[in-house]
């Protein structure tokens, strides 16, 4: 089965399209995986940058959806665009700009939603906003929550050492991926080529990027796996007496089993969480110190930054 992502985001200019069309090219490229692109945002962006860049590999679909509706009917769309996309493929990376009008179950059709944003005061708020409106779908104990990865992009090397995302509220715990930097390269590669070919700073933190995204990804699948595992063991309960109506859902076997199984992200500590993103960058850090290398790129190879150290925790401390 296909493992799906859904790169969103309400606020533009954050580096969606570059995301989404990047990482898909990266998925079909380094890991030979059968990568399916949808772009849902009416401009085209991501898809554009795919289908005039070199060929990677990845199927590409600029689809669009009746947000105008409003209601069920996108999140009906959208199910069939995944379902035929699916078949086949390995990976689907979906990008969207979200809106009100979208129902937020749309979210629960995807295993992780990535959520970009700068470092700025003023976007991290509008990202804190977005998650809380939708804090219900990442908390969810009814449906099969998305795992959540919020994805600092554009960031210069002097903001690496900053500590805004310990000063900024988020209502739902996250996973932090480590920074995609700010470059011109990176802007002169729109259509033209891929960032993980940019021998600089930018290319090797888009690298370290996507192979935290893959890391993540591999959890999450491993995490399904035993699930499926082990529900396969469960046993139907037969002859059981109807319950009242209004303890249904708290007592339903459904509801108690996906109690007693939190997800991967919830059970690993904010420290083992982001070893485990952060791996790579620490990797290239130790390879550097043995060569001896002169510190350059400090910013990038020599550590990693405090702002990403930290596990963002919401307002109720779950």
């Amino acid at each position: 089965m296909a493992f799906k992502i859904l790169i969103t985001s309400q606020k533009g200019g954050v580096g969606k399209s570059t995301v989404a069309a990047n990482l898909s090219a990266f998925m079909a490229s380094q890991l030979g995986l059968r990568t399916t692109l949808i772009d849902w945002d009416p401009h085209g962006s991501s898809s554009n940058w795919l289908r005039r860049a070199p060929n990677v590999g990845v199927l590409v679909q600029h689809l669009t959806l009746p947000i105008e509706l409003g209601g069920n009917r996108p999140v009906f769309e959208a199910r069939m665009h995944l379902r035929r996309a699916t078949q086949g493929h390995d990976i689907v990376i979906a990008d969207l700009t979200w809106t009100d009008a979208l129902a937020g179950e749309l979210m629960f059709e995807f295993d992780m939603v990535l959520v970009p944003t700068s470092v700025s005061e003023i976007e991290l708020a509008a990202t804190s906003g977005f998650l809380s409106r939708h804090r219900w779908v990442f908390d969810s104990a009814i449906a099969k929550a998305p795992a959540l990865l919020v994805c600092p992009t554009r960031v210069h090397p002097e903001q690496l050492g900053s500590n805004i995302f310990t000063r900024q509220r988020f209502p739902v715990s996250f996973m932090l991926a480590p920074p995609i930097l700010e470059s011109q390269s990176a802007r002169d590669m729109f259509e033209t080529g891929y960032l993980m070919n940019l021998p600089n700073a930018c290319g090797e933190s888009f690298i370290s990027f996507a192979q935290a995204v893959v890391a993540a990804k591999d959890i999450r699948m491993n995490h399904n796996e035993q699930e499926r595992v082990n529900a396969s063991f469960k046993q139907p309960v037969l002859n059981r007496a109807p319950l009242e109506p209004n303890r249904r859902l708290a007592q339903s076997p459904l509801n108690s089993a996906q109690k007693q199984v939190t997800t991967v992200f919830q059970v690993i500590p904010p420290a083992a969480t982001y070893s485990i993103l952060g791996r790579h960058r620490q990797r290239k850090a130790q390879e550097e110190s043995v060569e001896n290398k002169p510190a350059v790129n400090a910013g990038v190879t020599l550590g990693i930054p405090d702002f990403l150290k930290r596990f963002a925790r919401g307002t109720s401390k779950v």
